[in-house]
């Protein structure tokens, strides 16, 4: 933490002085001060929440794509003809966030959340497995893995205990 002198009260900053800065200022009884910090919080999301933000991507890919005048036209018309109305049932009050809503939906319904979380967990275990056999292998995963094998391990412990105690 830099602890940094403002020349006035004018001067005080708060936040970041732009979006590329990587420090944040702030001003504790009347002293300016500034940190680093990672930001990081995107990639600590729970399974929901990647997939809506998965949904959001789609959408705003989607209506990047969507941005010649006939195409807007288009949903504009779909968006008098819906009354306003998206599919979960808000109002909207232009065309544009009516659309996107849509895509969201869209994806929303080609990708239910159950089978996306399965592809997911899928997936993450593909990667871990893959991290775990190369050459470069972090502790962490290999710590991670060993973890996995000894829950499978007491799994299988515990089954045969029962097998043996159901045929006595």
């Amino acid at each position: 933490m830099a602890k940094l002198e403002p020349t006035s009260l004018v001067a005080a900053i708060h936040g970041k002085t732009d979006h590329k800065s990587d420090e944040y200022n702030y001003l504790v009884h009347g002293k300016q001060y500034a940190r680093r910090r990672e930001e990081n919080y995107q990639n600590n999301q729970s399974p929901r929440q990647k997939w809506n933000s998965s949904a959001f991507a789609y959408a705003h890919k989607q209506l990047h794509a969507l941005n010649t005048p006939d195409a807007i036209q288009a949903y504009t018309q779909a968006w008098h003809d819906a009354q306003k109305i998206g599919p979960n049932g808000s109002s909207y009050q232009d065309a544009k966030a009516w659309k996107f809503a849509s895509l969201q939906q869209e994806w929303k319904t080609a990708h239910p959340f159950d089978q996306w979380y399965e592809d997911y967990i899928q997936h993450v275990s593909e990667t871990a497995a893959e991290k775990t056999q190369s050459e470069r292998t972090s502790t962490f995963m290999l710590q991670q893995q060993i973890d996995i094998l000894s829950a499978q391990v007491e799994q299988l412990t515990a089954l045969l205990k029962n097998k043996n105690t159901a045929k006595k």
